[in-house]
């Protein structure tokens, strides 16, 4: 089969399935196509900085690699430094010292997924790069990172578009800051003013301002977010977006392949790829045991591969399959998966 090369290549799936390494080795393999690459990842576990060697001062940051001979660049998210661009971006220096957009903005602080789509955005604008590919968090956490265009949808809603713009309109009118609970009083709802009221008993009144004011920078701020939005036509588009569901030839993992794909189903296109990762069919084809109770552990291995081979394919439009590669060397894995990804693209 031939794969086409698209502005975007995502690579998501469950933990432990070799996805990092698979991403790696495909943006590599562009990189040797002559292609320019940027290969990011939002997976918490960092797995891609130990393959590539960055150091901790190169998170967030787009760093140039070299593997096997061939350069590439490689960021791995941080939504401190997004945020950091973004105020830059809108000389908004308000954005990146309040408080509550600090604790947002941490890796689990709940702003991840976003500023991760808002960081794919930038990157896309800058029109660097050819090709864009995308390690997402694994499993749950994919889905999150698919959900926070709804999250972005959600913020901006014209609810939200009348508090800001009284927010701003007042705040104009003062030449001021507008502080606390005395003008959210009259422009939300009871629920929301109970809420507020609540939380300032507990935290005080300078945590409602932190808050009130962190509303305000964010809606100031909302062209850079809004523009996150307009991924979701991007990734939808099977012109511009490859869309991989990683997964092994594991006990489990083929049914939480499925899974993945029914609950990501209305965002993933139907022209995906399902790179199927620790095959055992060649080393298996190529091992001839004398042992009768070796023979029948072949012959299992060999019936269950096969049949959890039919069953994916009946699920999904295109198999990629990758081999076992028997090494503990991250560079040897690399190596040879790229030479893989060679064979889908001729």
């Amino acid at each position: 089969m031939s794969l086409a090369t698209k502005s975007f290549e995502i690579f998501c799936g469950t933990g432990g399935v070799g996805k990092t390494t698979l991403a790696t080795a495909r943006a590599l393999n562009l990189s040797q196509q002559g292609l320019r690459v940027l290969l990011i990842t939002i997976d918490p576990a960092k797995r891609l900085k130990d393959i590539l060697g960055l150091t901790s001062e190169s998170v967030g940051e787009v760093t140039e690699v070299s593997l096997q001979g061939t350069k590439l660049d490689a960021l791995l998210m941080s939504p401190e430094k997004t945020i950091l661009r973004m105020a830059a971006q809108n000389k908004s220096p308000d954005l990146a010292s309040n408080r509550i957009v600090q604790i947002l903005s941490r890796p689990y602080g709940g702003m991840n997924e976003i500023l991760s789509l808002i960081e794919l955005q930038l990157r896309f604008e800058s029109q660097r790069y050819d090709v864009i590919v995308l390690d997402t968090p694994p499993g749950a956490h994919f889905l999150d990172f698919l959900e926070g265009i709804g999250k972005i949808r959600s913020f901006f809603d014209q609810s939200f578009v009348e508090i800001f713009s009284y927010l701003g309109q007042k705040t104009a009118k003062a030449g001021k800051k507008v502080l606390g609970l005395g003008l959210i009083n009259r422009i939300v709802s009871g629920g929301v003013k109970k809420l507020l009221g609540y939380l300032q008993s507990v935290t005080g009144a300078e945590f409602i301002d932190d808050f009130v004011e962190a509303v305000q920078i964010i809606y100031q701020s909302k062209d850079v977010f809004l523009k996150g939005l307009a991924l979701q036509d991007r990734l939808k588009s099977r012109t511009q977006c490859n869309w991989f569901l990683v997964t092994s030839v594991e006990q489990g993992k083929a049914q939480e392949a499925i899974d993945l794909k029914g609950h990501a189903s209305h965002f993933i296109h139907q022209d995906h790829f399902l790179v199927l990762n620790k095959c055992l069919e060649q080393e298996l084809t190529e091992w001839f045991p004398g042992d009768p109770k070796l023979i029948k552990v072949k012959a299992s291995l060999e019936g269950k591969e096969r049949h959890l081979k039919g069953r994916l394919r009946d699920a999904f439009p295109t198999v990629l399959e990758f081999p076992e590669i028997i090494s503990l060397s991250p560079v040897e894995h690399i190596q040879y998966l790229t030479q893989k990804w060679k064979t889908y693209a001729t």
